[in-house]
């Protein structure tokens, strides 16, 4: 740091050509300064300035140095705010996990278009996971925060906070039985063929299913496992079977299923972000925030 306060000196001697103002300017003892001058050109090996005890004046070579020193220090005080920026979460890189059914919230999507909006210099980087991939990439480093839906393990040094909840909607295929009626409970479909999310147990959007399903007294049988709620409602379209999806999943109209609202108000699906407690990223911790803020308004 001391070649950058000899740089400082350097300037404000060649603005003021006078000892006594350009220490003034830079905030330190003239002698101090003088210093700085002689350290500074013995680093170089030159002589920037020609003095005597009246005049002071820029040698040839002082003139060339010049301006690479204000070139210099333009870049050391961008380096600064650079740095202040990543410091305050104004500036950085996210890399963000979400589950394919994310997408089609608008809420989510508001939020995430708000966060871009209000934070154009991070950098955000999304990518599509199921949940538990979604957890071990975050706590192997690889994610820097996830949106999941819950139920999901607490996993130890991860933190969770919720994002929006939806009530959970079944989908039957147009020529159902049930097609044309509006609210239904789920024991009307209990000896239907169910289609749920391939994930673990006890964890993310298929866990909601099974236990609005147990609730409502029964276990789904047959169980068909499918990779994304996308795929879901494609499989019930082709008479597969029923499934019970986010509400927000109504958007995607179609002409070949059915929507139906659950007489079950337990019946719903969370999004939530996770981010690793420990993380030392300030734009995750903003985010974080950010997302809070939204959810509390």
């Amino acid at each position: 740091m001391s070649d950058i306060r000899q740089l400082y000196s350097f300037i404000a001697l060649a603005d003021e050509m006078h000892f006594g103002r350009a220490a003034a300017n830079v905030h330190i003892a003239q002698p101090a300064l003088s210093q700085h001058i002689k350290l500074l050109e013995q680093r170089l090996g030159l002589r920037l300035f020609e003095r005597d005890r009246r005049h002071v004046a820029l040698t040839p070579e002082g003139r060339v140095l010049l301006e690479k020193a204000r070139d210099t220090l333009g870049r050391y005080e961008g380096l600064l705010q650079a740095a202040a920026s990543l410091r305050s979460g104004a500036d950085g890189a996210i890399r963000l996990g979400y589950v394919g059914s994310a997408i089609y919230d608008p809420a989510l999507m508001a939020l995430m278009r708000d966060y871009r909006q209000a934070r154009p210099g991070i950098e955000l980087a999304m990518e599509e996971h199921d949940v538990n991939r979604q957890l071990t990439l975050l706590q192997s480093g690889d994610l820097d925060a996830a949106l999941v839906r819950t139920p999901v393990p607490q996993l130890p040094g991860l933190v969770y906070r919720q994002v929006v909840q939806r009530a959970l909607i079944a989908v039957l295929p147009k020529d159902h039985a049930l097609s044309g009626a509006g609210t239904l409970s789920l024991r009307q479909l209990a000896q239907e063929p169910f289609l749920i999310q391939n994930d673990p147990p006890g964890v993310g959007l298929a866990w909601s299913v099974l236990a609005a399903c147990r609730r409502a007294g029964f276990t789904p049988h047959p169980l068909k496992a499918t990779r994304d709620v996308a795929v879901t409602i494609g499989l019930v379209a082709l008479g597969m079977g029923v499934a019970l999806v986010p509400e927000t999943q109504a958007l995607a109209r179609r002409e070949d299923i059915s929507y139906h609202p659950l007489d079950d108000p337990l019946a719903v699906s969370t999004l939530t972000l996770a981010y690793r407690q420990n993380t030392q990223q300030a734009a995750v911790k903003d985010l974080a925030r950010f997302v809070l803020a939204r959810a509390a308004g």
